[in-house]
Order: structure tokens, then C-alpha cells, then sequence
């Protein structure tokens, strides 16, 4: 017996969500590698060089050398990053759970579109600014050895959110139109 195309949408739907909960457990396995490679950088990079370049991996942070204050500032700004694609894979799994579930024209629908949206808008500046005034305190601090601030901002980021926020609007109209149509005799 063949499905239907709404079944085998439903069928890839579902399959997706049980791969955002493999997402989700392997969380503390990729927090973890991104721990270690975070404190054993320095060391691999001076490995990697000889004579007097292994002196230039001194200018790699290391967090572990740091002091209390500055761990605690590093690791925050760490944690902040680790949050942001936390936050999206949240909101992505949610939805999908809905489109599983055969809820995917909904008002709840549009909001997780909207929200991402204004998250990947906001985000860039967010980060921009925090890892500016976390390495200008780490180099008060003395943690790091120079301040080099960075201006930029990932303008990519903010056009998908923009794109999603006026695509929020699109799939209103639309759900708007069919409510309509489906009103007419």
C-alpha cells in the first residue's frame, strides 16, 4: 500500500526530530571537544613550530594559565557562544517536533520563524561586543597580551534573519489566503 505524500512528509518529519534528540545527546561529547581543544591550542601550536617561532603560540590564549577572574570571564564569553547554536538547534527542533506532530501551518510555526529571525539579527552584535569587552578585560587583567579589537559583524547572519522575518510574513499571507479561500463555496 502506498502513502500518501502527506504520510511520507509526516515519516521525514518525524525522522528529523529523532535526529535533533541525537543532537542533543551528543552535546556533551562536542561541549567536551571544544573544552579540550580550547585549553590544549597554545600547546599544539607551539608543538607544531620550532626554534624561536614556538615563542609566537605564547600569543594564543590560554585559559588555563589565566587568572580566577579571567577563566571566569573567558569561559562566560565560551558559554555565550556554546548558547547561541544551543538556542537555534531549540528552536529548529521545536518546530520540526510541530511539523512532525502535523502542525506546521501555525501561529506557533510563525513565531519560532520570527524569533529565530530576530535572534540571528540581534546575535551578530551581541557577539561582536562581548568578545570585544572580554578581551579588552583579559588584557587589563594581563591574561592576554595585546588587545586587537575586532569591528566587524557577520552581515550573513543578519540577511538569513532578516529573510526569516520577512518570510514570517509571507507564510502568514499566505495562510491568510488559504483560510479564505477555503471559506469560499
Amino acid at each position: 500500500m502506498r502513502k500518501s505524500v502527506r504520510e511520507q512528509r509526516q515519516l521525514w518529519f518525524r525522522r528529523l526530530d529523532r535526529a535533533f534528540w541525537v543532537i542533543w545527546a551528543a552535546l556533551p561529547v562536542v561541549l567536551w571537544l571544544a573544552y579540550y581543544r580550547t585549553t590544549t591550542a597554545a600547546g599544539a601550536i607551539a608543538e607544531s613550530l620550532t626554534g624561536e617561532q614556538a615563542k609566537c603560540a605564547a600569543i594564543v590564549a590560554d585559559p588555563l594559565a589565566m587568572s580566577a577572574k579571567g577563566q571566569m570571564l573567558f569561559w562566560a564569553l565560551f558559554a555565550l557562544g556554546v548558547s547561541f547554536y544551543a538556542v537555534l538547534i531549540g528552536i529548529l527542533h521545536r518546530m520540526v517536533n510541530r511539523f512532525a506532530n502535523g502542525r506546521i501551518f501555525v501561529s506557533e510555526t510563525l513565531q519560532g520563524v520570527w524569533w529565530m529571525g530576530i535572534f540571528l539579527v540581534v546575535w551578530p552584535f551581541v557577539d561582536t561586543s562581548t568578545t570585544n569587552a572580554v578581551a579588552y578585560a583579559l588584557y587589563k587583567l594581563g591574561d592576554i597580551k595585546f588587545f586587537l579589537p575586532s569591528y566587524g559583524v557577520d552581515v550573513g547572519t543578519i540577511a538569513g534573519g532578516v529573510f526569516l522575518m520577512a518570510l514570517k510574513f509571507v507564510l502568514e499571507h499566505a495562510i491568510l489566503l488559504q483560510s479564505e479561500n477555503d471559506l469560499t463555496i
